[in-house]
């Protein structure tokens, strides 16, 4: 190989080099986090600081309004809002209508997320078709979402695949897996749902893993 097919070869590689957002479930720390005289509103704002995911249940008490506008007026792609909605949720079609008409003010700034163990109905496969959305699920579902397969799971997904991992405890394994399975995609967001006293360590070590490869 000479000098010129290397430097090419090289660009390629950081050109298709997979961009991973790490974040975890909630803005609660169980350790330090936070400094001592930080106002309470202005948690997300620290924390979107240091990490470029975050995931939330869909019903959270968190201040949408201000973490949507942070999100699209400073944050931008760099950071990947993910809301966690239950699958009974997912699977009426009413309370799925309303939820989403809810939240339409905010859909340019979130992935709607769930974990599902069946087919969801057709019908609320298709209320969902215009949002960004990924379903993480054991088994693989007919929907025309893209499909990758991590760590025995399938994310079916519009735009982004989010993986939310609950069992870290091989993170250099699971690490390892999720950055050759990952391969080639421009982004993967990975939450973990860890205990609060261990999720910074958590998000600190995968971090560092799938960024050093």
């Amino acid at each position: 190989m000479d000098c010129n097919e290397a430097y090419y070869k090289g660009i390629q590689h950081r050109m298709t080099k997979t961009e991973f957002l790490i974040g975890r479930v909630g803005l609660e720390f169980g350790d330090n986090f936070y400094p001592d005289d930080l106002p309470e509103d202005w948690c997300f704002d620290h924390y979107s600081s240091l990490f470029k995911a975050l995931a939330l249940p869909v019903d959270t008490d968190e201040d949408l309004d201000h973490i949507c506008k942070t999100i699209h007026d400073d944050l931008g792609d760099y950071f990947e809002l993910v809301l966690v909605v239950e699958e009974s949720v997912l699977n009426d079609a009413a309370q799925l209508k309303q939820l989403l008409a809810s939240l339409q003010e905010y859909q340019e700034n979130y992935t709607l997320w769930c974990h599902v163990t069946s087919q969801p109905k057709a019908t609320c496969l298709k209320l969902i078709e215009n949002n960004k959305v990924c379903l993480q699920s054991s088994t693989t579902l007919k929907s025309t979402l893209n499909q990758c397969k991590v760590l025995d799971q399938t994310l079916h997904y519009s735009d982004t695949p989010v993986v939310l991992l609950s069992d870290l405890t091989d993170l250099e394994s699971i690490s390892q897996e999720v950055i050759t399975t990952m391969e080639g995609l421009p982004r993967v967001t990975i939450i973990c749902a860890s205990t609060m006293g261990d999720s910074l360590n958590h998000m600190q070590s995968i971090s560092a893993l799938v960024n050093s490869a």
